[in-house]
């Protein structure tokens, strides 16, 4: 099996629909890279949160 990376606007409707074609047509997602890169950009950008210990982070998930 062959593999590709794309990189596209994901806010181009057209090109979502044509990956959307592609998946139906059989091709298959790399599942987890997507949130991986989410993740990354996230942090790059500053979207995280910073806990001091467990029990910060619990005050911060549970608020």
């Amino acid at each position: 099996m062959a593999t590709i990376t794309l990189e596209y606007d994901g806010r181009n409707s057209a090109i979502k629909q044509l990956i959307g074609v592609l998946l139906m047509l059989g091709a298959k997602e790399k599942k987890g890279y997507d949130e991986t890169m989410q993740a990354m950009e996230d942090y790059r950008d500053g979207n995280v949160t910073v806990c001091d210990s467990f029990e910060d982070y619990l005050k911060k998930v549970h608020s």
